[in-house]
């Protein structure tokens, strides 16, 4: 949750903060606790799901630690464990400014055509894992066999398909 008071300066483990809390409107302060709820539901860990909403909500789409770290009340550990991982599975990115030491994060979000096309890839990688796993499973578990049977045939169909429909929606999007 998001303190709805914008001048409160200390975080859940009681430590002082500076001032360098986002101001968000009201309406960007739900929409971005609705986006941490879908992010959560999607996988990422509470902390990581707040810090990706936020770099998507924010005017500015490129905000510091300080500033993910206030805005969203999380500890120091917290907001830079959120932020390595989203790095590390690629979600965000950073950028340096000449004469500041700072780095200023920012959503992949504008990355999102090459994210997902990469990630088609990575059905066809799953398909190919799984199809190994099919031939050293024992036979006796039919049924079992047939549900990674059934899964590696979706994916495979998944990532023929998906580039033809991700084509037919440029095609659609320049009208």
């Amino acid at each position: 949750m998001i303190p709805k008071n914008q001048n409160d300066l200390s975080n859940t483990e009681g430590e002082t903060m500076t001032d360098e809390k986002v101001q968000l409107r009201e309406e960007q302060i739900t929409l971005l606790e609705k986006l941490a709820v879908v992010n959560e539901k999607m996988g990422l860990q509470p902390a990581m799901a707040k810090v990706l909403a936020l770099l998507t909500v924010s005017d500015d789409p490129e905000l510091n630690f300080e500033q993910i770290m206030e805005t969203l009340n999380l500890s120091k550990g917290a907001t830079s464990q959120a932020i390595n991982h989203l790095l590390l599975v690629n979600r965000i990115d950073y950028k340096t400014r000449i004469g500041d030491r700072k780095r200023y994060f920012y959503s992949k979000i504008i990355g999102w055509r090459e994210n997902f096309l990469e990630q088609v890839t990575k059905l066809k990688q799953l398909a190919a894992i799984h199809k190994e796993v099919l031939e050293h499973r024992p036979s006796e578990t039919k049924e079992y066999n047939q549900s990674i049977s059934d899964l590696i045939d979706f994916l495979e169909y998944l990532a023929e398909e998906t580039p033809a429909l991700y084509e037919r929606f440029e095609k659609r999007k320049k009208g």
